[in-house]
């Protein structure tokens, strides 16, 4: 008899699983903006001073090899949070120590505010041989972009790069039409 009382309760639960079940799978997360390297400021060659640009007058060489992170919505605006991995290469006039990157992390739809770009600087040490490749990460970058009502933040792009002066750029430039 006591099973009979339980009854209508055991046959109530998988209905009541179907409706908790279909009622997450409703709630769809929205994708994230792009995250995209720039492929003009993908590189950083660091010369020693003086007006030689060959591979004798390389100090160390940086590239932006990848990238990984996720995303958080709210009601107002998502925020982005992601890891930046660099590879880094000291050259045949490598002093040793530190190697100063500055970076940047560009919202194109911000731009020309202040909210548009922002450059960050890290530091890693040089390799202790020449020519010697190191990789390394910079943990934790974080953009947040607002949003308008029913905005979706994947209609945003993120980009990296390095902050490159006109002649690194040119540089850039001239080594990828080769």
């Amino acid at each position: 008899m006591t099973m009979s009382r339980f009854a209508p309760f055991l046959a109530a639960v998988p209905v009541i699983a179907v409706l908790v079940l279909s009622g997450c799978a409703q709630r769809l997360v929205p994708p994230c903006p792009s995250v995209r390297v720039d492929a003009a400021t993908a590189g950083f060659t660091k010369f020693k001073d003086g007006p030689g640009r060959d591979l004798t007058d390389i100090e160390y060489q940086a590239d932006i090899v990848g990238f990984k992170g996720e995303c958080d919505y709210d009601d107002e605006e998502v925020q982005v949070t992601f890891n930046v991995d660099f590879a880094l290469t000291g050259g045949a006039a490598a002093k040793g120590g530190e190697a100063p990157l500055y970076y940047f992390v560009a919202i194109p739809q911000f731009f020309p505010t202040a909210e548009g770009k922002r450059v960050m600087k890290v530091n890693h040490r040089l390799p202790a041989r020449t020519g010697a490749r190191e990789t390394f990460s910079e943990s934790g970058v974080t953009v947040t972009i607002p949003l308008k009502k029913d905005q979706a933040g994947a209609s945003f792009d993120v980009y990296v790069g390095f902050q490159l002066d006109a002649a690194q750029l040119e540089y850039n430039r001239s080594r990828s039409t080769r």
